[in-house]
């Protein structure tokens, strides 16, 4: 009978999550233009799925980019690589730095992310390395950009890691959650700068996170509807768009004179 009546209060428990995103800084949400002609790819979430080795360790399987929810409006100083199209080969990129390449991308996003390459390169990938064909159809860019935002590894973790924070944990629990839990889901995003010539010159990394607030009285987080929802995912993509803001603010910053 007792586990009857607690049933349902663990699952209201449960359900009173409140997600706040990660914003980026006021004055990195500046519109910022660039004389540059740049070239953006990817920019698209994905979401990817697990799978065991025969040593029981995850790894990811596979992934599928989500094609309708392109970030490249948020780079506004750069353009849809489609927009760059030639019919001739770019014969100043190399087969080798058009492989590595694509690899890059395709390492991460499996082969969802083909779609994508093949706005701007010809290729056929093959076991051995050597016999793959890639050539770029591309002309007159002086940055390309590879962007890619999805999901860490890591699952939720303790938002506060310190002692004080593992006490407030434990307090939480004992109360039934009336004294609320804090815990984080990693949101990551790399975004990779080639030269003309297909070159890689610098990489910027971004790891940041969605804090999750769990307690019964969590709708009152739901206040600040610019950044507090009750659906993780919304979060997590919320969270992405302002990391593609700061990034962009962060390469004209460092690239605009170059």
């Amino acid at each position: 009978m007792k586990m009857k009546f607690l049933i349902p209060i663990f699952i209201t428990i449960l359900g009173c999550s409140s997600y706040t995103s990660y914003l980026a800084p006021d004055y990195k949400n500046n519109t910022l233009s660039s004389n540059k002609r740049i070239a953006l790819i990817g920019f698209l979430n994905y979401e990817f799925q697990m799978a065991k080795d025969r040593e029981g360790n995850f790894y990811r399987s596979s992934a599928s980019l989500n094609y309708n929810k392109s970030m490249k409006q948020l780079f506004p100083a750069g353009k849809d690589v489609s927009s760059f199209n030639s019919n001739n080969i770019n014969n100043q990129i190399s087969r080798e730095n058009c492989l590595e390449f694509v690899y890059q991308y395709l390492d991460v996003v499996k082969e969802s992310g083909k779609k994508e390459l093949i706005k701007f390169i010809e290729f056929e990938l093959t076991p051995d390395t050597s016999k793959s064909k890639c050539a770029v159809k591309s002309e007159n860019i002086d940055y390309y950009i590879l962007g890619i935002p999805g999901k860490s590894f890591n699952s939720w973790r303790n938002y506060d890691e310190s002692f004080m924070g593992y006490i407030k944990n434990i307090a939480s629990i004992l109360t039934l959650f009336i004294y609320p839990t804090h815990k984080a889901e990693p949101v990551n995003a790399f975004f990779y700068v080639y030269d003309p010539k297909l070159k890689l010159i610098e990489k910027f990394e971004y790891n940041k996170q969605v804090k999750i607030t769990t307690s019964w009285w969590f709708n009152l987080n739901l206040a600040d509807k610019d950044r507090v929802s009750q659906d993780i995912t919304a979060s997590i993509t919320k969270s992405q768009e302002n990391i593609t803001k700061e990034f962009a603010f962060d390469f004209y910053s460092k690239y605009q004179k170059k």
